[in-house]
């Protein structure tokens, strides 16, 4: 079985530099509990640089009573990435 065979086809992606309100109100238009963080490469690529999911924000924003609209995505991401070709086996 491949990769592709239990992926999703459209995983929603939010920039670093995006707070975590906007975060959260595309995880509640999406229905996912967590978005690729992406930057722009030297080629104007978007590329994967993190993971942001809803425990991240409950865990250190939430849970801390700070305020979602000044911390950006960067600052509370996972930065452990592993991409694969959609071809690959799983």
């Amino acid at each position: 079985m491949t990769i592709a065979a239990v992926c999703s086809r459209a995983p929603v992606a939010i920039s670093r530099t995006e707070s975590v309100v906007e975060a959260a109100r595309l995880m509640r238009k999406h229905h996912v509990g967590s978005l690729v963080v992406v930057e722009e490469n030297a080629q104007g690529e978007k590329v994967p640089v993190g993971m942001l999911t809803d425990r991240d924000i409950t865990i250190s924003v939430t849970a801390l009573a700070l305020d979602p609209a000044t911390i950006t995505a960067n600052e509370i991401m996972g930065e452990s990435v592993v991409c694969a070709n959609e071809n690959a086996g799983i």
